[in-house]
């Protein structure tokens, strides 16, 4: 699988965590994330491991309410195994946030790191 395409999968699993989180999250975390995933939020550890992640989206979606997200691009590097994903996060109870974050997968195709940087978009 291609970086633009797993990035791809990543944001619609994160629109229907935002829409409709339940239980049945695990098979797709399965799918899209290596055992040693990791990810990052400015600049603070989140997820040390992919067993770590359902507990982290759980706790995010309590505090967050439904979001949406709303891809705004997704940029190729000259590195296969890396991209740049852009989007708004638009949620119930903390706001809109405008999201820079690099994504990275292994050889096999699965997503290794997300590095994500929040900038919340102030209220009109």
């Amino acid at each position: 699988m291609k970086i633009l395409d797993i990035t791809k999968l990543y944001n619609t699993f994160q629109n229907d965590v935002g829409n409709f989180l339940d239980a049945s999250i695990d098979q797709n975390i399965i799918t899209l994330f290596s055992e040693s995933f990791k990810k990052t939020a400015n600049g603070a550890p989140l997820v040390a491991r992919r067993s770590d992640l359902k507990e982290q989206l759980f706790t995010i979606r309590q505090q967050a309410g439904k979001w949406i997200i709303d891809v705004k691009e997704i940029l190729e590097f000259t590195d296969p195994h890396r991209c740049l994903n852009r989007y708004h996060l638009k949620s119930a109870n903390i706001g809109t946030f405008d999201v820079v974050a690099m994504v990275r997968m292994n050889s096999i195709g699965l997503i290794e790191e997300i590095d994500e940087v929040y900038y919340q978009i102030p209220q009109s």
